[in-house]
């Protein structure tokens, strides 16, 4: 009886997620891009849910802006903010004045993180190849850095 619910809840989860794919976020430009677009390609993505009152996600892309050199040409950043439609127009200013080189979106309905899986702020994902390979929820100073590793073993050799 377990193996079949074990079994069961993995395959709803591959079906919660391919479905997750064509959800549509939104860029600072006002693009509309089905989440499936944002996470192609051969390089690593991590996908980081954040919101600009959330103080352990500041945090969290202040470091991982910090370990840019180590990242940069190698594994893509992707911040998808989930503020609502009240607090959604800081997001772009917000952006500018913290200099993020991230790629950002946008899910002010959070319809992509709640279809993810995410309750909590930061939730992260790293994306290989169009697949999900690991998720984290919360951050603790350090949590870059394994974060960062974990997204470097998708390298192409």
């Amino acid at each position: 009886m377990k193996k079949l619910v074990f079994t069961l809840s993995l395959l709803f989860m591959g079906i919660a997620m391919a479905w997750a794919q064509d959800i549509k976020v939104e860029s600072l430009e006002g693009e509309q891009k089905a989440f499936s677009q944002v996470i192609e390609g051969d390089a690593p993505v991590i996908v980081s849910f954040w919101a600009t009152w959330c103080k352990p996600c500041l945090k969290e892309m202040e470091a991982i802006k910090e370990l840019q050199e180590e990242w940069q040409d190698k594994v893509r950043v992707v911040s998808i903010s989930i503020d609502d439609a009240r607090s959604k127009a800081k997001v772009p200013a917000f952006v500018k004045s913290k200099e993020l080189p991230f790629e950002i979106f946008m899910d002010s309905n959070q319809e992509l993180f709640k279809s993810l899986g995410g309750s909590t702020v930061p939730f992260v994902f790293i994306y290989h190849k169009g697949k999900p390979v690991y998720k984290h929820s919360g951050y603790t100073p350090g949590d870059e850095e394994f974060l960062l590793e974990e997204a470097l073993k998708y390298i192409e050799k």
